[in-house]
This record gives C-alpha cells, structure tokens and sequence, in this order.
C-alpha cells in the first residue's frame, strides 16, 4: 500500500531511542523528511548518523531540548518553520514509566510522572499547533498528532499508580481535542503499546533478571504469546498519519497482542 508519505514532514518527540527512533526510521522509509528530538544531544546526534546513513543526510534534522519546557516547545516550533516551513504530521513519544512501587507516590514524584507523560505532550500541541494549521489551509493535506500513551492508561494492570494516571490523562486530552481540531483540519490519534521490548526497555531489563516469571505472563495475560516489537508500533504510527487514514481521529489504537479486555 502507497501511504502517499513521501516529502511529508514529521516531528517525532523521545525518538534518541526505543519506540520514538522505530516510528522515525517508519517515516523515513516511507520517504518522509524527519526531525528527531531528546533531550540528551549525544544519544540524538548517534542516532541521527545511523539514520542519515541509511536514508538520506537531509532527511533528517535533529533538535535537541527538554520539550517538557514551552520555550523550548517553541524553539522547535521557530526551528521548523525556519528550516522546512510546514509540518504535517506530529508524534508526541516523551514519555516513561519508571516510577516507585504503590503508595510511595509523594506530590513531586507525582508531578514527575505528570510532567514526562502529560505536560510534555500538551507542551508540544500548543507549541506547533500554528504549524499545523498552516498545513490544513491546503487542501490536499492531511495534518495530524499522534499521541503515544500505553495500555496501562487504558486498564488496571498492576502499572505504577502515577505513570498509569497520566496516560490515561492523555487519552482523555486528546479524545476531547479532538473535535475542535477536527474543525480545524488536523486529526488527533493515540497509539497505547503493550509490552514492548527493543533495546534498553524494562523488558529487557525484566527478561535478563527473571526470563521465566516473563514468559509466564506472557503466556498467562497475552493472547498472542509474545512481546511487541517497536517497529509493530511505528507501522500503526506511520498508518494514522498517512491518507490512508484521512477519515480516521479521536481513536486510542491499542497495539498489546490482545492483552486489554476492553475495546
């Protein structure tokens, strides 16, 4: 299938690593033009000569902040419109769920988990929402925002209390953007992985310290009997921000192998 990605430009937020750096390469072999994000300039630039090297030095553009932080949000805004001058699509992927065990939340840990899995998230949208409008005054496109949350917004899953909050939080947030987005163009989607393992996950981490108590759950609570893939998560990214799903906004894509009761 043609997604019909190619010269598109896409910001992906928390792509150094993990699902973020997967969504990416996604969008770079479908020819899109990528920015990557983090924090951590060093683990940035890494994976950006790994990407450079594999589709295009142009391709790919590197910004380096903390996007929990609107002046930053909006020097990224400022750096896209000097650079590329549009945005058509949005991945917002700051996120963690490294907390502490039940009932050791206290208010700033709390405020932690709000500002990476919340905060950062909405940071962003506001910051390049004036993109994206701009993007909609064409007829031809179809801008959007992909959001990824987790199942453990979705469902009581034994995550950690705050990190399960804030995602569902997010969830919320962007079911109720959007309808007034809609009116403005720009389609609202949230992508909520299951357990996925790529290098330097906490399944990995899990799999070193107690593979058997691993594969035990996995074949208890997954109807699929395996782990995901970051790459499984980036082919629904890649998907929601094509043509492909121009008619499809206000969804929470669940990508756990069927591990979720709910639909």
């Amino acid at each position: 299938m043609n997604l019909e990605l190619e010269g598109a430009i896409v910001a992906v937020t928390g792509s150094s690593r993990g699902i973020g750096y997967a969504i990416a390469e996604a969008f770079l072999k479908e020819g899109a033009r990528v920015i990557l994000s983090a924090r951590d300039h060093a683990a940035l630039q890494a994976a950006a000569e790994i990407l450079r090297d594999r589709h295009g030095f142009d391709q790919v553009l590197i910004f380096a902040g903390d996007l929990e932080q609107s002046a930053v949000a909006e020097e990224l805004c400022s750096f896209i419109s000097k650079e590329l001058g549009k945005l058509d699509h949005l991945v917002c992927n700051i996120g963690s769920g490294r907390s502490v065990p039940l009932s050791q939340e206290d208010v700033a840990e709390w405020q932690r988990m709000l500002n990476i899995n919340l905060f950062s998230a909405i940071t962003c949208t506001y910051a390049l929402l004036p993109l994206l409008d701009r993007t909609a005054l064409d007829s031809g496109s179809v801008p959007g925002i992909t959001f990824i949350s987790s199942i453990c917004g979705v469902e009581a899953l034994g995550c950690p209390i705050a990190y399960a909050a804030a995602k569902s939080a997010l969830i919320s947030y962007a079911k109720n953007i959007a309808r007034p987005l809609g009116n403005r163009g720009i389609r609202v989607n949230v992508i909520s992985p299951g357990n996925i393992i790529f290098s330097g996950s906490i399944w990995e981490a899990k799999i070193a310290d107690d593979k058997t108590a691993v594969e035990d759950m996995i074949r208890r609570e997954v109807p699929l009997q395996r782990l995901g893939t970051a790459e499984e998560v980036a082919n629904v990214a890649v998907f929601l921000a094509s043509r492909r799903a121009s008619f499809v906004t206000g969804v929470n894509w669940v990508v756990d192998g069927g591990q979720t009761r709910t639909l």
